[in-house]
């Protein structure tokens, strides 16, 4: 019998989703303005970031306001209105099953030892499974479930791009909050060696902007490489954020992948499905 499980970060009203970062990711804003009864009909807004809930995010992630791929050269190049129904729809996907408490930086060793005991076939595509991740955890922690996070240290994420370049994989899925670690993506505003206390508030504060303006935009300013930036130049998007993944029981499933279809788009929430045949 089949069973679908549902593996999407829920998006509500405030949910700080990016908001830890000195950008131009700001809370989730649902708002109705007009009413029927009052103003003859009805106008609501929407206000969501790239980044929200679970996110899909391809190599050329600031479509369409700047062409420009987050790494030179990647292999894949597929706007999110380009990208063929067969490679989102019953993706043959392999889970990668690395148990990882808070804070947590996935080592390369783990990575090995994870790829080695999977199901790994030709094509697969691919679900980097912590457990940590979960729906109830996400509405209790607010903005420390990113700060909190397991995440990947460049060297397991630069070892597990290259298996996924030799298997012709092209989704990256995890249940992580962030693939790199905070102590990167967050360098000297909230984790490195001179953190920001307490927390600045989010894009556009003094501080975000004054930010923005030292380091250039789209910058974590750590010396550090960019674990994602592994993975995003080997795949046709990463994705992380997903919830709930201990509820897959199979050591693979099926995956049905749906980003919004946004016209030159590089980023967007998207709802992920896995099936269990």
């Amino acid at each position: 019998m089949m069973k679908l499980i549902d593996l999407t970060m829920p998006i509500w009203e405030g949910a700080g989703y990016g908001e830890i970062l000195p950008f131009t990711n700001s809370p989730v804003r649902l708002h109705e303005y007009m009413y029927y009864d009052k103003h003859g009909l009805r106008m609501t807004r929407m206000k969501l970031d790239g980044e929200t809930g679970s996110p899909f995010m391809v190599p050329h992630q600031r479509n369409p306001f700047d062409p420009t791929p987050l790494q030179p050269e990647p292999k894949f190049s597929w706007l999110l209105d380009e990208i063929p129904l067969e490679k989102l729809i019953l993706r043959d996907t392999v889970i990668l099953d690395i148990r990882a408490p808070e804070t947590h930086e996935i080592t390369p060793d783990e990575m090995e030892v994870a790829i080695k005991r999977a199901d790994y076939q030709k094509g697969d595509e691919v679900l980097l499974r912590t457990g940590w991740g979960t729906r109830e955890r996400a509405y209790e922690l607010g903005i420390d479930y990113y700060k909190r996070t397991p995440s990947i240290h460049f060297d397991a994420a630069a070892l597990l791009a290259k298996k996924m370049d030799e298997m012709d994989s092209g989704l990256f899925m995890t249940d992580c909050g962030l693939v790199n670690p905070p102590r990167v993506q967050g360098n000297n505003w909230f984790r490195g060696e001179a953190p920001l206390i307490p927390h600045p508030k989010p894009w556009p504060s003094a501080e975000a902007r004054e930010r923005v303006i030292d380091l250039g935009a789209h910058k974590h300013g750590s010396p550090h490489p960019s674990s994602y930036g592994a993975l995003i130049k080997k795949t046709m998007a990463g994705c992380k954020c997903l919830i709930d993944c201990d509820q897959i029981s199979e050591k693979r499933v099926k995956m049905i992948v749906l980003p919004l279809l946004i016209k030159n788009g590089g980023a967007s929430p998207c709802r992920f499905i896995a099936v269990e045949e």
